[in-house]
């Protein structure tokens, strides 16, 4: 698994989980790996479910899945995760888009190291200047 942080205007601000749902939705994001008192915003960035943009999130007040609860936002980064493709397209796991990042998230990367190209790196960096101009965050 290979990342690059992203310094971003972001980072310390709070919302509501409902704004922040609302508003990055319109951008491909979803709530990924959490629990209670934080997670992960997550949009996809190929095509393959195994390179994603991910911005952090704290409670600091309430409970995640309710959208009144107060979020923060922590520094966004880029993830490639090189997960093993080969019985697992069989049974559909790679199938959705939506889908196989859930399920190849437990597998045991092919390579660790995997290199993470600068054309992700600025696609997650457009993404992510889009999402800076959101009304939560001006």
């Amino acid at each position: 698994m290979s990342m690059h942080i992203m310094r971003s205007a972001i980072e310390g601000k709070q919302t509501t989980f409902g704004e922040a749902k609302e508003h990055l939705g319109q951008e491909e994001f979803t709530l990924a790996n959490w629990d209670y008192d934080k997670g992960y915003l997550d949009r996809q960035l190929d095509d393959k479910a195994m390179v994603f943009i991910r911005i952090p999130v704290e409670v600091r007040d309430g409970e995640l899945d309710d959208s009144q609860a107060l979020i923060e936002f922590g520094t966004p980064f880029v993830l490639r995760h090189v997960y093993r493709t080969g019985n697992e397209e069989d049974i559909g796991y790679y199938s959705s888009q939506y889908a196989a990042p859930l399920l190849n998230q437990f597998q045991e990367p092919i390579d660790e190291d995997a290199a993470l190209d600068q054309a992700w790196i600025q696609k997650a960096q457009e993404v992510l200047s889009r999402v800076e101009k959101s009304p939560i965050f001006t």
